[in-house]
């Protein structure tokens, strides 16, 4: 037989060791060792309960509850009744949670499936008015819960036997269960049909023909494992928010939630109240730019293409990335897209004013965040060594393309390089572009870094292609001292 330190509910244990001054169960010898997480689940109750504070001391509730040889919750319970002024009916609840349930009897057609625990204490007061006419709930169950509701009597500081009730307070018997049972607070589902979440996240419902499938809120005492997903709820009470907010201040927390919505591709924000994972309201509310500069951040890291990159951008980044791997020896900063978006609160964070959607996200013009990353020397390196234009010998300035792969491509019309020898070069003399000689049309006809080579083995060629095609551009036999040009031959 496994000891029963393994097996059971040790929030009394804890309480008392509480009492005792004992926080840590290893601090003391044991015989079996108390499994933790029974250990942490007796904790969490117990600060539910108000019996521990925040740091795990006892409180002086604690102490009250601890003086009661019950469970932590009945002892909570009684307590509470007690505060209410309802002592009697108190006893009768915890008599009625802890012993059989009246409802429950032997054989299929005698069962009834209402969980709400006021019909129980109604039947319980009729049993005890018609003098043992037990209707439809189970004689010897009624009667164990009358001996279990005396001796609990016996227990409370003020026993009040008193003459039956003729009604029954459902309000009381709903805040005296809140106050033994904090963590099993349920919430309807939008769907309803009997269905709610509780408070830790499962599903569980309730009897169809239960009229506590329209309440908004339940305390499920008594749930089985359920098929599936959900459990059945045996015993519950109504409760509504302002009882909720009323008996359960203490563990109702107040969240500023900002974060983005992939469906609408925008930031919401809203104030939210919950009870563990059961929202009691949300207002929404328009973050501000230090709320909404990391959840931008994050989306621009894990959402590939969100960002838009103009060609100016793009022509930026490919002339840094060449200054890289030109001039290894010098501090450059890494703007590849794998940095830039593995860490984008390093470049664009200040850029992220009053951006609150994708929309505007892909509207942002990022340029100057990305020169940003340069220092002023580095800028006018840059522009030194990488420039956007160079002229050629026609006199015009040609664009340079950084975006074409590892070399700067230079495209220019054939005609406008007569004339020259060597390929232009850039970076200080140590990268040569990359010529794209280009046909009347801006086709290119040749690709080459050698210019020299193709003045003397390729224009021919060319020439020989292209001349009766273009007969009003210039196509001179020797383009060595021939004019260059971007116009065509003047008219006769």
């Amino acid at each position: 037989t496994q000891p029963e330190i393994l097996v059971s509910d040790l929030a009394q244990l804890v309480l008392e060791l509480s009492v005792w001054g004992v926080k840590d169960p290893g601090e003391l010898s044991w015989l079996d060792v108390p499994p933790k997480a029974a250990w942490d689940f007796g904790r969490r109750l117990l600060k539910d309960l108000g019996a521990l504070d925040s740091s795990g001391s006892v409180t002086s509730r604690g102490r009250a509850m601890a003086r009661l040889p019950l469970h932590p919750r009945l002892s909570r319970l009684l307590i509470r009744a007690e505060e209410l002024g309802s002592v009697r009916l108190g006893a009768d609840l915890a008599a009625l949670v802890t012993e059989r349930d009246i409802f429950r009897q032997s054989g299929p057609d005698r069962m009834i499936d209402e969980p709400d625990a006021s019909e129980r204490v109604e039947a319980l007061e009729r049993w005890r008015r018609d003098k043992g006419a037990s209707g439809n709930a189970d004689p010897s169950a009624l009667r164990a819960v009358e001996r279990t509701s005396r001796q609990l009597l016996r227990m409370t500081a003020k026993p009040a036997a008193g003459p039956s009730r003729e009604t029954v307070d459902h309000d009381v018997i709903s805040r005296l269960l809140l106050a033994a049972f904090p963590d099993r607070i349920c919430k309807r589902r939008e769907e309803g049909g009997g269905h709610f979440v509780h408070g830790q996240g499962r599903g569980v419902r309730i009897s169809l023909d239960s009229h506590l499938g329209g309440s908004p809120y339940i305390i499920a005492v008594a749930v089985d494992a359920g098929e599936k997903a959900e459990g059945f709820v045996h015993m519950a009470a109504h409760v509504t928010e302002e009882m909720l907010r009323a008996e359960c201040a203490r563990r109702i927390e107040t969240v500023r939630r900002v974060e983005w919505d992939r469906k609408e591709g925008r930031i919401v924000a809203a104030v939210e109240e919950r009870i563990e994972t059961l929202l009691l309201s949300r207002k929404s509310f328009v973050p501000t730019d230090d709320e909404a500069a990391p959840i931008l951040c994050e989306t621009v890291r894990t959402t590939p293409g969100l960002i838009a990159f103009t060609a100016e951008a793009r022509q930026f980044q490919a002339r840094v990335g060449l200054m890289q791997r030109t001039f290894p020896e010098e501090p450059w900063p890494e703007l590849s897209d794998e940095s830039l978006f593995s860490h984008p609160e390093a470049w664009i964070l200040p850029w992220l004013v009053n951006i609150r959607s994708a929309q505007g996200l892909k509207g942002l013009y990022i340029l100057p965040a990305l020169k940003e990353q340069l220092t002023w020397e580095q800028k006018w390196l840059l522009d030194e060594r990488a420039p956007l234009a160079i002229i050629v010998p026609s006199g015009s300035r040609a664009a340079l393309d950084y975006t074409s792969g590892g070399q700067p491509v230079l495209a220019v019309k054939l005609q406008e390089m007569f004339g020259l020898a060597d390929t232009p070069l850039i970076a200080g003399g140590r990268v040569k572009v990359l010529l794209h000689l280009l046909s009347p049309a801006r086709r290119p006809v040749q690709v080459t870094q050698d210019l020299k080579g193709f003045w003397n083995t390729g224009y021919p060629l060319v020439k020989k292609e292209l001349k009766g095609r273009y007969p009003k551009h210039p196509w001179p036999d020797d383009p060595w001292n021939a004019a260059p040009t971007k116009r065509t031959k003047p008219r006769v």
